[in-house]
């Protein structure tokens, strides 16, 4: 178990999320703008939609506990779950995203040439939406964290401090694969990077990665904003917890200049 005390490491990178409590309720998986503006709901593959339901619900029983009154030490195991299947998650979104193939050419053609028809049957979530589904779960586990630090001392604050750790982490670790085998366009490319990221509008193509990522950055604005919160409105907050909250927020704002530099929010045309 890594200390509280301890530096979290050097981080890197996580649909939009407004202003989300995060409370880990478990969450309905994102949805998809099918073309002609209708709201769909994507099917991921197995291998990651069982594991992020299981993360979801230990997540959702290990707070109902502290809610009720029970010490977090008690939920250490429930916490255990979160983490474990947290990490098989990634491992899964890693494994579609390397074995899956391109769509075939024709495949985008037809889609482009349907655009504005509504969707006919499920709606399968690409690798880049099976990625991004992951990362939204790392959003959740990191924003429950830190909102259950109010009041956590000893060992409850270490359970809760590793898991935090390890949804930060792991999600630096998924934004550097990420960056590995899909790089995104060059900045000196803006023109691409634009008609990169609004083809799916324009032609309803297969969503990429750098159509998805620009949504991270809403995500860890909402995280710096339940850290802030938190440190500033907190009734029972520790040393311990303070400084894991001072080293959340260094974390999470390194992230987002990952983010940023990476997968900026393209302004809307006039």
């Amino acid at each position: 178990m890594r200390s509280i005390k301890a530096a979290l490491p050097l981080a890197l990178a996580v649909g939009l999320i407004a202003a989300a409590p995060a409370a880990a309720d478990a969450k309905a998986p994102p949805k998809a703008h099918a073309s002609g503006g209708d709201v769909v709901d994507l099917v991921y593959p197995s291998i990651v939609q069982v594991r992020i339901g299981r993360t979801e619900r230990a997540l959702e029983r290990a707070t109902e506990r502290i809610e009720n009154g029970q010490p977090v030490a008690d939920s250490a195991s429930t916490l255990k779950v979160v983490r474990r299947q947290l990490a098989a998650a990634w491992r899964g979104a890693k494994y579609v995203i390397r074995t899956t193939p391109p769509p075939p050419a024709e495949e985008a053609s037809v889609r482009a040439r349907q655009a504005g028809d509504p969707p006919a049957g499920p709606t399968y979530a690409t690798p880049p939406d099976t990625a991004f589904r992951v990362l939204t779960l790392h959003h959740d586990v990191s924003s429950a964290m830190v909102q259950l630090i109010d009041g956590s001392h000893g060992t409850g604050l270490d359970a809760l401090a590793t898991t935090l750790n390890l949804a930060n982490d792991r999600r630096d670790a998924a934004l550097a694969y990420i960056l590995t085998v899909a790089p995104p366009v060059p900045p000196d490319a803006e023109d691409a990077r634009v008609r990169a990221r609004t083809s799916q509008e324009e032609e309803d193509d297969v969503p990429t990665f750098d159509t998805v990522m620009p949504n991270l950055g809403p995500q860890l604005d909402d995280e710096l904003q339940v850290i802030d919160g938190t440190a500033t409105d907190a009734t029972d907050l520790t040393a311990g917890g303070r400084r894991l909250l001072t080293a959340a927020d260094a974390q999470v704002t390194r992230t987002k200049a990952v983010v940023t530099a990476n997968w900026p929010l393209v302004p809307p045309e006039d």
